[in-house]
């Protein structure tokens, strides 16, 4: 059996006066990619928001219940948010390098979090990222030159490789593909694959191929409820819930 890295209890999020989700209960496992699918709106987006608790910076935003990573709950007042951001990695639909070198697009990270002290360790690090990656061929001898010089799929595979410069245990991907063509998303995919022996990751997707080949477990969110999850290839072949069905063999979204 599979570790419970994240578990989410009875999680309810609101915005304002406004519900987005309602009583989620979801289990991710660690080391293991976690799809979530779902029409636009659905709460996909704002559940892995929860996880890294991107949604403090809202200020209308009230979340009840709880979201435990390793048995600690991530809302506690004990809990030192940069910590909790340093285990837990982000990458957004857009690539979005930050106006830097590829260097220190990598390097900025574990220098705030006191992780390279000197250069030979910083230059451990954003090899062993890109590395990580599967970027450093491509861009080891421009490593002064800006983030932005590259391509929309080097540059998802940038934001990947500063996601995990800092080592997290967690990575949440936001649609990574939803801006790149079918060559790009392969390599995104690829790496995605590589990367679950180290990390648990959550993907939310537009992308029902995608989320079959390369996730171990999907959730269907509709309307802020987590309708069905369990096995991708179960959910994909045999969902247990009607609206699980409709949705996958596209009778609406």
């Amino acid at each position: 059996m599979k570790k419970v890295k994240i578990r989410a209890k009875n999680l309810d999020v609101f915005y304002g006066d406004k519900q987005a989700l309602f009583n989620v209960n979801l289990e991710l496992n660690e080391k293991e990619v976690t799809a979530l699918i779902g029409p636009s709106g659905c709460g996909k987006s704002t559940f892995i928001r929860c996880i890294n608790r991107m949604n403090d910076v809202i200020d209308i935003c009230k979340i009840e219940g709880s979201i435990e990573m390793d048995g600690f709950d991530i809302n506690d007042k004990s809990i030192d948010v940069v910590e909790l951001r340093e285990k837990v990695g982000m990458v957004f639909q857009k690539p979005n390098p930050f106006p830097k070198s590829i260097y220190d697009n990598i390097s900025y990270g574990p220098k705030i979090h006191g992780k390279g002290e000197t250069k030979d360790e910083l230059d451990e690090i954003v090899e062993n990222s890109l590395k990580k990656a599967a970027l450093w061929n491509e861009v080891k001898d421009r490593l002064n030159e800006p983030g932005t010089s590259l391509s929309g799929g080097q540059q998802q595979r940038l934001c990947i490789a500063r996601a995990i410069s800092v080592n997290p245990e967690v990575i949440l991907m936001d649609e990574p593909c939803s801006a790149l063509d079918p060559i790009a998303t392969a390599k995104i995919e690829e790496l995605i694959d590589e990367l679950k022996t180290t990390y648990t990751i959550v993907i939310v997707t537009h992308s029902m191929a995608q989320a079959v080949r390369v996730s171990q477990k999907t959730g269907f969110f509709h309307l802020g409820k987590l309708i069905e999850v369990g096995k991708t290839e179960k959910i994909f072949k045999n969902p247990d819930n009607k609206m699980t069905q409709d949705y996958i063999t596209g009778r609406f979204g």
